[in-house]
């Protein structure tokens, strides 16, 4: 038998970091916190709104989880991952993706994330790619007026207007019998940052483009029409209005309804109500003209905002707090932004609440005025 070597084994030399250190007095970290600082690690502070970016660590039929480098995961589930099961489908573990917080913490200490906005980017971009290839699209009809059908695509909402339906209705039939229908459609016009979708299921004609354009020679950008509504959407109206012995439609966006924010549409207007319009843009080649009711109406912004001048203090209510500021209502009709970059880390607001605001800029061409926070306190490093 081999000789034990119990107790005769050499006193085992200490690693040279060790020795380093003898000598010097360092307190040694106690806790998750003071080991990391120690390290230069630094935890980074989330915020409701805030993107992130990180890896996707596990993906399951409940949940997504992702490395997004805070002191735990952040997680997907619930009905935030059901509104993306399109894209979900396509992740894998390893994949680098973008996300928003919806809250910093959970009852389990994940970050709670969203993919919504992610998600319907990349919607937005596939729909800009079937236009251009004029593929079609199967959508389904959700609601209908004298104007059209809005028709639903993977969670985005569109219009086929009357116009550009495939036929004519056959017999007794109308357009709510649609409802429910799949349709199959090709994408007009696609523009995500005005929430604008526009389907069509006609064939190009060359011959009734050439007319249109005809038609939209005439009209001068600028000019005043009478119409009448044909359909109201969320992102805004379409109003058909006579140039010559012809028939014109035109949308008018929901930013150029009213000077004031309108959410919408349905509560100012119905099918069939007359009103005013002017021509403020139009596209000759792709048959598009694009009209304003409040280029018709005075503007309190310009009257009301002189009342007010930078530096000074004025009083307000909390109307909207969004990812990028908070928006506090001076009086009826006027909003100022405090910009997310204004706002101190530990502070936040609620809707309804009243804030103590100085007026940083007012820019009229934009009706925009920029406020910020009223400090009461002084800061803790003050002097």
């Amino acid at each position: 038998m081999p000789k034990s070597t119990k107790g005769s084994s050499k006193p085992t030399s200490k690693p040279s970091f060790a020795k380093a250190s003898e000598g010097k007095s360092s307190k040694k970290p106690t806790s998750m916190e003071e080991l990391l600082a120690s390290t230069g690690y630094k935890i980074p502070s989330l915020r409701h709104g805030q993107e992130v970016s990180g890896k996707i660590i596990s993906i399951s039929g409940q949940e997504i989880l992702i490395d997004i480098g805070a002191k735990s995961e952040g997680i997907v589930a619930g009905r935030e991952l059901t509104s993306v099961k399109d894209l979900a489908s396509k992740l894998a573990v390893g994949d680098q993706i973008d996300a928003i917080v919806l809250y910093p913490e959970n009852d389990a200490g994940q970050v709670v994330l969203t993919l919504r906005k992610i998600s319907g980017e990349k919607r937005w971009i596939e729909l800009e790619g079937k236009k251009t290839t004029a593929e079609p699209i199967e959508v389904v009809a959700v609601e209908a007026n004298r104007g059209g059908v809005i028709c639903d695509w993977m969670g985005l909402r569109g219009f086929l207007p009357a116009s550009q339906l495939g036929g004519p209705l056959s017999g007794s039939s109308k357009i709510s019998d649609l409802i429910g229908k799949n349709l199959s459609v090709r994408v007009i016009e696609v523009d995500r940052t005005t929430n604008r979708l526009i389907f069509s299921q006609k064939q190009p004609d060359v011959r009734s483009l050439k007319n249109l354009s005809k038609l939209l020679s005439k009209v001068k950008i600028g000019e005043k029409y009478s119409g009448v509504v044909t359909a109201v959407l969320p992102f805004g109206l379409f109003v058909e209005i006579e140039v010559g012995k012809g028939k014109l439609e035109g949308l008018v966006h929901i930013s150029e309804i009213l000077w004031e924010k309108v959410d919408d549409p349905n509560k100012l207007f119905k099918v069939g109500d007359k009103v005013e319009v002017m021509v403020v843009a139009k596209d000759e080649a792709a048959g598009r003209l694009n009209l304003s009711l409040k280029q018709l109406a005075h503007d309190p912004f310009l009257e009301i905002s002189a009342k007010y001048s930078e530096n000074q203090n004025v009083a307000g209510s909390i109307s909207k707090v969004t990812p990028y500021g908070v928006f506090v209502t001076l009086e009826e009709g006027i909003e100022g932004l405090i910009h997310i970059s204004k706002i101190p880390p530990d502070q936040s607001w609620e809707v309804s609440q009243s804030l103590e605001c100085t007026i940083e800029s007012i820019d009229t061409a934009n009706r925009r005025i920029s406020l910020v926070p009223v400090a009461h306190e002084k800061p803790i490093l003050y002097r």
